[in-house]
């Protein structure tokens, strides 16, 4: 009788131990990672960005330089935008996601890659770990994008390790119509 009293007892509590440590899992927020290098990330904002220091132009200029030279050789023709939609020649990025990736597998250990038309994030490397989805809400906007777009030139910021090179993509005309954002580990 002991026994089963015993017995009962330990799967009572193996049970509590179980439905308590499942229900604190499910308050869990699910945070986003980089399929790159599984860093997470914050979905509040980004972290305080500062200026980058002039010996950071090196690599800001050869950053530029890889993911222009890419772009053009993969997706020749120039920037188009229709709306939010952005199109370089005959591929359209909206939706694929293919650029993003390609400039990604580019930097070893990127956080991430993206595009911006205006404040919208159209096209982003980072997926969400529990849904495979890409990360294109829910981000405050660099204020960097926002600088680009209004001066069209590239330009890079430092935060948590990351320097951050913000690219301006150009129509024919000249004209800034969107933003590349690309996060690499500063050297």
């Amino acid at each position: 009788m002991k026994e089963k009293v015993l017995k009962k007892f330990y799967i009572f509590v193996t049970i509590m131990l179980l439905m308590f440590s499942l229900a604190g899992c499910a308050n869990k927020p699910v945070i986003p990672t980089t399929p790159q290098t599984g860093t997470s990330l914050n979905p509040q904002d980004h972290p305080a960005e500062t200026p980058a220091q002039p010996r950071d132009k090196v690599s800001q200029a050869n950053v530029e330089t890889k993911t222009n030279d890419i772009l053009n050789k993969k997706y020749p023709g120039d920037w188009k935008l229709s709306g939010n939609t952005l199109s370089k020649g005959a591929y359209t990025e909206n939706g694929k996601f293919k650029m993003v990736d390609d400039v990604a597998a580019l930097f070893p250990n990127t956080m991430g890659v993206s595009i911006f038309v205006g404040n919208q994030r159209i096209s982003s490397s980072v997926i969400q770990q529990n849904t495979g989805q890409r990360v294109l809400g829910g981000y405050a906007t660099p204020a960097a994008v926002g600088d680009v777009l209004k001066s069209g030139t590239t330009t890079s910021t430092l935060s948590s390790g990351y320097q951050n090179v913000y690219i301006p993509l150009k129509d024919s005309n000249a004209k800034t119509v969107a933003v590349m954002t690309i996060s690499i580990p500063k050297q």
